[in-house]
């Protein structure tokens, strides 16, 4: 049986179509498909990745994450594995493992991130213009759990 990816309408949008905000430094978003445009079946952004950025160590408790590089080389950990990938690499991170990415290169990279469901997406304007202190309260409103800090080095292997 087939279901429903919840979308409510088709959506067109333009690469020139984007709006960026930065919610952490070294990090720029852009919403492409939000929670309301799918009924909360998943969301997807666009995010770029200044050279030396990346989330800390985080647990999303309800929701499943893609994260596809686009441009550049990007580190993930998940699971107490550490690889890295350039464009047309992905990390696929099931609910509940505690993950994290980091750019470790000279110049920005790019990925899109798909979350099923929607919602966490929400997380991002939440966060912009509050202090760093407040990053684990707001995570927990949108289903996130902070769980160590960020890459502290790049991995020994080569690319994935």
């Amino acid at each position: 049986m087939m279901t429903s990816t919840g979308l409510t309408t088709h959506i067109f949008s333009t690469a020139e179509s984007r709006t960026w905000f930065q919610p952490l430094p070294g990090e720029q978003i852009a919403m492409r498909v939000e929670t309301n445009h799918t009924n909360g079946a998943f969301s997807l952004t666009e995010i770029i990745v200044a050279p030396q950025a990346g989330p800390p160590l985080h647990i999303h408790t309800d929701a499943d994450e893609v994260l596809y590089v686009l441009e550049g080389t990007i580190e993930f950990v998940c699971g107490g594995e550490q690889f890295r990938t350039a464009a047309g690499g992905f990390a696929a991170i099931p609910r509940g493992k505690p993950h994290a990415f980091r750019n470790f290169e000279a110049v920005p990279a790019r990925m899109l991130v798909l979350l099923t469901p929607g919602g966490f997406e929400q997380f991002m304007p939440a966060i912009h213009n509050h202090e760093m202190a407040d990053l684990p309260a707001l995570a927990a409103r949108f289903g996130m759990e902070i769980a160590g800090p960020q890459i502290e080095a790049p991995c020994a292997s080569q690319e994935v």
